[in-house]
């Protein structure tokens, strides 16, 4: 991680994500960048003058959590958009946002979140805590798709050596019945743990620590008993190329996770 950029509304959910983001270019001696985006409908003395009062803002806050050295980009245009082409234009590889205002009326779908998220080619981190340590738990739904196992990489990459990563898969009831069902499920755990094994042996040999286990039954009943156990500060998931928030495992929930986070989530494509 090299460049990090911070999406920023001037709102107070912006204030955490601005935090997150002063906190992992610490952690990795990273590049920050600090982007906010102006519809470009208003008067031009009108803009002017939010320009200003934003960049004001922000350079407070910058100053207030000791990275005066960052970078600040105050454009003009359609947020999303902007904000992908900033990511291209210099070089970013780690994207922060805060969370989408829940009084919307579409809630998540059609928010500059969701818009930047099918767009965006670099992990996007939603932030969602207000503890601004270093995270030293995460949770990684994943079955046997690429972009799940992507997401474990990335998150292996986030967090300090000293966290741990708790990799979760779930075997849906539908999927095991009859007589052999007990040999089924030792089959699918054999397979789950050599795709850990395998996809850990790709990784440096230092790093956060790793455990898996697969559960059986309904998927979103299992997702959410497990963070309420792990209490994860991150919950990394993957994402189809398709620019749609999917991937073979979770399906519409990441759109729920991201909609309702129970903690900060990281989503990797």
């Amino acid at each position: 991680m090299q460049h990090i950029m911070v999406a920023h509304d001037l709102s107070e959910n912006a204030r955490v994500a601005l935090q997150r983001g002063i906190q992992l270019a610490q952690q990795h001696q990273a590049q920050l960048s600090v982007i906010n985006v102006l519809e470009d409908h208003l008067p031009m003395n009108v803009i002017e003058k939010q320009m200003l009062a934003a960049d004001r803002l922000i350079t407070q806050q910058l100053d207030q959590y000791g990275a005066a050295d960052a970078q600040v980009l105050i454009k003009m245009g359609r947020p999303a958009q902007s904000i992908v082409a900033a990511q291209k234009a210099h070089s970013v590889d780690f994207l922060v946002m805060g969370d989408h205002h829940q009084d919307s009326p579409e809630y998540f779908s059609g928010t500059t979140l969701e818009r930047v998220l099918q767009r965006s080619v670099v992990p996007v981190l939603l932030a969602v805590e207000t503890e601004m340590h270093a995270y030293e738990r995460a949770l990684v739904p994943l079955d046997f798709s690429l972009c799940a196992c992507h997401a474990l990489h990335h998150v292996y990459k986030l967090l300090p050596h000293s966290s741990a990563i708790h990799a979760l898969h779930v075997l849906e009831m539908a999927e095991v019945h009859g007589a052999d069902s007990e040999s089924e499920i030792d089959w699918q755990t054999s397979l789950f743990d050599q795709l850990v094994a395998d996809e850990r042996a790709k990784m440096p040999a230092t790093g956060p620590q790793i455990t898996h286990e697969l559960r059986q039954g309904e998927l979103h009943n299992c997702l959410t008993q497990v963070i309420a156990e792990q209490k994860p500060q991150v919950l990394a998931i993957g994402k189809h190329g398709r620019g749609v928030l999917a991937d073979a495992l979770l399906g519409s929930l990441a759109q729920h996770f991201l909609e309702q986070p129970p903690c900060d989530v990281l989503v990797v494509k």
